[in-house]
């Protein structure tokens, strides 16, 4: 199977919504306080780049990345799965290197950060090259969580 990365709107949330892993929902939603559906909609809009990625019709994940600071050349990369991305793991896992590539194309630094109990999330981090540093206290509610960079190759 292969997957296919295609641009995701704000049209779409409505079908992603009801299919987000629960790891997700609990870190936007518990931890961060912020309701999924909002947490889609200012992801997808704000994002200079957000896209989809689909398996056989299946949409296993959106993601993007934002700009958090244009002096330094920062990006806030950011992904949302959905029930689907482990089943379609193999395809899913084949376009996620270059998408990050294409990001440190317009930004030299990549930062944010994780839900510090997103194990499969961190795992998945690490594959793509991010370096953590130690948990702190996130977000609205305070959850710890994993601050997380990538900068560019010089």
């Amino acid at each position: 199977m292969v997957a296919e990365v295609l641009p995701v709107t704000a049209e779409d949330v409505a079908t992603i919504l009801p299919i987000v892993r629960q790891a997700d929902i609990d870190e936007i939603t518990e931890a961060l306080g912020i309701p999924m559906e909002r947490a889609l909609m200012e992801a997808i809009t704000g994002s200079l780049n957000a896209k989809k990625i689909v398996v056989d019709g299946l949409v296993v994940a959106v993601f993007g990345d934002a700009t958090y600071s244009i002096l330094g050349s920062v990006g806030v990369p950011w992904l949302i799965s959905t029930v689907h991305v482990e089943r379609h793991a193999r395809a899913f896992l084949k376009v996620c290197k270059p998408e990050v590539q294409g990001m440190l194309t317009r930004h030299h630094h990549l930062i944010n950060y994780v839900d510090a109990r997103n194990t499969s999330a961190i795992r998945w981090l690490k594959w793509l090259g991010f370096t953590f540093g130690p948990a702190v206290p996130y977000g609205a509610r305070r959850f710890p969580f994993h601050p997380f960079t990538l900068n560019r190759e010089t």
